[in-house]
C-alpha cells in the first residue's frame, strides 16, 4: 500500500535576487494514480517567497482532500551536534529552527542577510575557532573569511553523520562556491519553521526523521524530509539540470512507494548506533534514502542503482499537465513528455553509478570524526 497520494520534490535556492532558469528554485509534484503516477507539474519559481505561496497552496490541498503528502526539500534539516546547545542552550533541531527563523531577514525580491547573520554568529558564539565560510569576494565581512576554516576537533564538527555516507556532500558551514548548501539551509530552514509556526497548517506537518522517527508510522498527513538530488544519476535531455532533479528525484520516490521501497528509505540505517540514530532524532535530522544497500538490486532489465541512483523510467505516464500550472506570481510552468524507458536504460549502461554510503572526505574534514 504505497504511504502517500503526492509527492513534491523541491530544489532550493540561496539566491540574493530574483532569478529563473539555471541555479534557482524548482519544484515537481507527482500524483499517484490507480496503474502508476504522473507528474502534475513542473515549476520555475523566481523568488522563495513566491514559492512558498504555491506550498501553501498544495499543502491546503491536501489537507482539505484528505490526502497525504511527502515534501522533500534540497537543503541541510539540521546542523552537526553540538550546535543547537552552542547557540540557543538547548539541544534540539526545533529550538535551532526558531533561532534561524527569527534572526534571518528573507525579503519576498529575495534580499537577504545570510552573510551579516553568519558572520556575527561566528564571532558570538564561535569565536576564535569559526565555522561560518565563504562570502561573495567582492563583499567583507568581520568574522566571516572567503577561505575554509581550520577543521574543528570539538563540537559542532564539520559534518554530520548523514553527511559523511554521501560522496561529494558539502558542509552546511560553507555558504558560497560551487556546490555550497550553506546559504541554501539557512534560507530555507526559515522559510519552513515560519510556515510551520504561521502558515495555520503546522498541526498537519511531521518533518521527518525529527517528529516521526525513523519509520512509516505517521500521525499527520503532511511529512517534510531532507532530500540530495545529487543521489540520482540524471538522464541526457535538453533542460536545465535543476528541472531534470526535480523530476527525476519526484519519479523516483513515486516509483518507490508504489511498489513499497519508500518505506525502506524512510527506515532506520542500518549502519547507525543507537546513539547516533538518537543525535540524528534531536539535533542533525538525516538524508532520505542515505545508508540503504538493499536498494543496490536489478528490476526486470532496468538496473536499481544504489540508494537512489536510478535511471529515468517514465514513459508516457509521466506528462505534465499544462492545466494543473501555478498561476502564483512569480513562478513558470513547464511542460513536456519524457524519454522512454528503454533509451534512459540504455544510457545507463554508460554510467558508473556511485554508492552513496562511500564517503569523500577526509578525516580532518570530518574533524577527526572517524567514518
Amino acid at each position: 500500500m504505497p504511504l502517500f497520494d503526492r509527492i513534491l520534490i523541491v530544489d532550493w535556492s540561496g539566491a540574493g535576487q530574483p532569478v529563473t532558469g539555471k541555479n534557482s528554485l524548482w519544484a515537481c509534484l507527482a500524483r499517484r494514480e490507480s496503474d502508476g503516477h504522473a507528474i502534475e507539474w513542473i515549476e520555475n519559481f523566481s523568488t522563495r517567497h513566491a514559492f512558498m505561496h504555491r506550498l501553501e497552496d498544495v499543502v491546503s490541498a491536501a489537507v482539505a482532500e484528505g490526502q497525504r503528502l511527502l515534501c522533500g526539500f534540497d537543503f541541510a534539516f539540521g546542523y552537526p551536534a553540538g550546535t543547537a546547545e552552542r547557540l540557543t542552550g538547548e539541544p534540539h533541531w526545533r529550538d535551532l529552527w526558531r533561532k534561524i527563523a527569527d534572526e534571518i531577514e528573507d525579503s519576498e525580491d529575495n534580499r537577504n542577510n545570510r552573510f551579516d547573520l553568519a558572520s556575527r554568529w561566528n564571532a558570538t558564539y564561535f569565536a576564535g575557532e569559526p565555522r561560518f565560510w565563504g562570502r561573495p569576494h567582492q563583499h567583507v565581512y568581520a568574522d566571516l573569511s572567503d577561505k575554509k576554516p581550520t577543521a574543528p576537533t570539538e563540537a559542532p564538527l564539520a559534518f554530520r553523520r548523514s553527511e559523511q555516507f554521501a560522496k561529494g556532500a558539502k558542509s552546511v558551514w560553507q555558504l558560497s562556491y560551487n556546490g555550497s548548501v550553506g546559504s541554501q539551509t539557512l534560507l530555507g530552514i526559515a522559510r519552513l519553521s515560519r510556515f510551520l509556526n504561521e502558515s495555520g497548517h503546522g498541526e498537519h506537518v511531521a518533518v521527518w526523521p525529527f517528529e516521526t522517527g525513523f519509520g512509516t508510522t505517521f500521525e499527520k498527513p503532511i511529512v517534510f524530509a531532507e532530500i540530495y538530488p545529487s543521489l540520482f544519476t540524471l538522464t541526457s535531455r535538453d533542460e536545465v539540470k535543476d528541472q531534470a532533479q526535480v523530476r527525476t528525484v519526484a519519479e523516483a520516490f513515486a516509483r518507490f512507494d508504489a511498489d513499497g521501497r519508500l518505506a525502506t528509505l524512510l527506515d532506520r540505517p542500518p549502519m547507525l548506533s543507537d546513539e547516533e540514530v538518537a543525535t540524528s532524532l534531536a539535533e542533525e535530522g538525516w538524508v532520505l534514502g542515505i545508508g540503504h544497500r538493499e536498494l543496490d538490486v536489478a528490476v526486470g532489465d532496468t538496473p536499481l542503482w544504489p540508494a537512489g541512483h536510478l535511471p529515468h523510467r517514465g514513459g508516457e505516464r509521466t506528462v505534465v499537465a499544462p492545466e494543473a500550472a501555478s498561476d502564483v506570481p512569480g513562478s513558470t510552468p513547464t511542460a513536456g513528455t519524457f524519454t522512454s524507458s528503454a533509451t534512459v536504460a540504455e544510457a545507463a549502461t554508460r554510467h558508473n553509478p556511485l554508492s552513496p554510503l562511500v564517503g569523500e572526505m577526509s578525516r580532518s574534514d570530518r574533524g577527526g570524526c572517524s567514518a
